[in-house]
């Protein structure tokens, strides 16, 4: 389970006494959001996002489903119990608009951010800055990675745990590289389709945050 994969880890030190330290890993949202998603996507989504007040307010929204803490670890031991995964599903509809509304407003800062970097860029290359050139070889350099990492992993007769980590963190960094360059317009658009999907019907009772 969640909690289990993320427990404690142990380090030993060789000696007489083989003395045992304990290194304590905490969890984000963006842990909890994999098992979530198994039954609340929108809600994972939006726990999975960018951290901040919006993922925090659907972790509160969580725990007080659940009378616990708004901490991920107390939500992720909750989420041991198969019911509780019921329990999620009936609580995203029960607050879909609300949740849309809140996915809509992270994707807002998304393209706030990714337009300021944008700007950024155009003054240095309009100000002649060296610094103007190194976005695009960022990108090259990451393009360029991820398909060399994905066919050397294709290719390896067994599992290799360090290349898939590498993988994945190179397919994060690609899809960021996409979205900078090509996520203005679509981004928009699922903005706005999120915002009219999360418009209240019937009088719904769901606070804005």
């Amino acid at each position: 389970m969640l909690r289990n994969a993320m427990n404690n880890a142990t380090i030993l030190s060789g000696g007489a006494g083989d003395c045992r330290e304990k290194e304590t890993f905490s969890m984000e949202w963006k842990d909890v959001a994999k098992t979530v998603a198994k039954a609340a996507p929108v809600l994972a989504t939006v726990l999975g996002g960018p951290a901040g007040a919006v993922a925090g307010a659907a972790g509160s929204l969580v725990a007080s489903l659940f009378g616990v803490a708004p901490e991920p670890d107390e939500i992720a031991r909750v989420l041991d119990d198969p019911q509780a995964l019921v329990r999620l599903k009936e609580l995203e509809k029960e607050h879909a608009s609300l949740l849309l509304r809140w996915q809509a407003t992270q994707l807002q800062a998304e393209l706030d951010n990714v337009r300021s970097a944008r700007e950024r860029e155009v003054q240095l290359a309009k100000a002649g800055h060296g610094g103007a050139w190194v976005t695009g070889l960022v990108a090259i350099v990451v393009i360029v990675g991820f398909f060399w990492m994905l066919q050397a992993v294709v290719e390896m007769g067994q599992v290799n745990e360090p290349a898939l980590l590498l993988l994945g963190s190179l397919g994060t960094a690609f899809g960021a590289v996409v979205n900078y360059y090509l996520g203005s317009s679509l981004g928009s658009y699922r903005k706005d389709a999120l915002l009219g999907q999360g418009k209240p019907q019937g009088g719904s009772g769901n606070a804005a945050l």
